[in-house]
């Protein structure tokens, strides 16, 4: 039987580095128009939730064709708020309202170029059996860890290796360097019985997480507003190319 499969978009609207960030306009679209616009264009998808404290980016999410059927409790949209227990909190309220997922996929609006394949591989991934949770990552090529340091001594700057149990100094060169991944935040899919069972201290991963690699630009973090100048390049250069972006009327 097929799995139900539902999507979560969290889109708060308290940032600070970038205010409105959701809202604000990318290629001539509100930033989070391209997240929910590759989830509706994957097609393991079954249900997609809008989940924000904010009504300006609920009527947005409207708009856009997704559901709101709720706004998120304060307490869900602080600072510090973890994502797995408002991804849970989505969760719980469409299983009241009559959808009980079985795979539940989290993705952040402040990746606008994450193509629908990528979230359907990871879908694919759990829906399989053989993993519990699929995570998007990106190859680390610059900033790699054991290049990493740590100042002990402010007033004279003196600093050490940040790794301290490899003797990482031996890598002089780049290319010896061990191939290494980071986390994306873009995308994370899991069996819904790790959110039922989630403890609060951990990111509800399971003991089999799966990797969906993504490229440097699919990766792209919207945080700054730097990021927002490279991503309206990156974004013009894509639909000129006429690749997945395809420009629509402004929401």
């Amino acid at each position: 039987m097929k799995p139900k499969v539902l999507c979560v978009i969290g889109a708060r609207g308290g940032s600070k580095r970038v205010p409105n960030k959701n809202l604000r306009l990318l290629a001539g679209r509100p930033l989070m128009a391209y997240t929910i616009q590759a989830a509706k264009a994957s097609n393991a998808i079954d249900r997609i939730v809008l989940s924000t404290e904010d009504e300006r980016i609920a009527q947005v999410g409207r708009d856009l064709g997704v559901e709101v059927p709720f706004l998120r409790p304060p307490e869900l949209a602080s600072d510090d708020a973890k994502l797995p227990p408002v991804t849970k909190h989505a969760m719980e309220f469409m299983d009241r309202a009559g959808f009980r997922a079985d795979i539940v996929v989290q993705l952040q609006p402040v990746c606008p170029f994450v193509p629908p394949e990528k979230i359907t591989e990871s879908i694919e991934k759990v829906a399989s059996g053989r993993a519990s949770s699929a995570v998007s990552l990106r190859k680390v090529t610059s900033g790699h860890p054991y290049r990493m340091k740590v100042i002990v001594d402010p007033k004279d700057g003196i600093f050490r290796n940040f790794i301290t149990d490899i003797d990482v100094d031996t890598f002089q060169s780049s290319y010896h360097l061990p191939e290494v991944y980071c986390s994306t935040g873009a995308i994370y899919t899991r069996r819904r019985d790790l959110l039922d069972n989630y403890n609060g201290k951990d990111f509800a991963l399971g003991n089999r997480p799966v990797a969906v690699v993504l490229d440097e630009i699919e990766a792209m973090d919207i945080d700054y507003p730097l990021d927002f100048e490279i991503a309206e390049h990156l974004m013009a250069r894509r639909l000129y190319l006429k690749k997945e972006f395809q420009p629509s009327s402004a929401t």
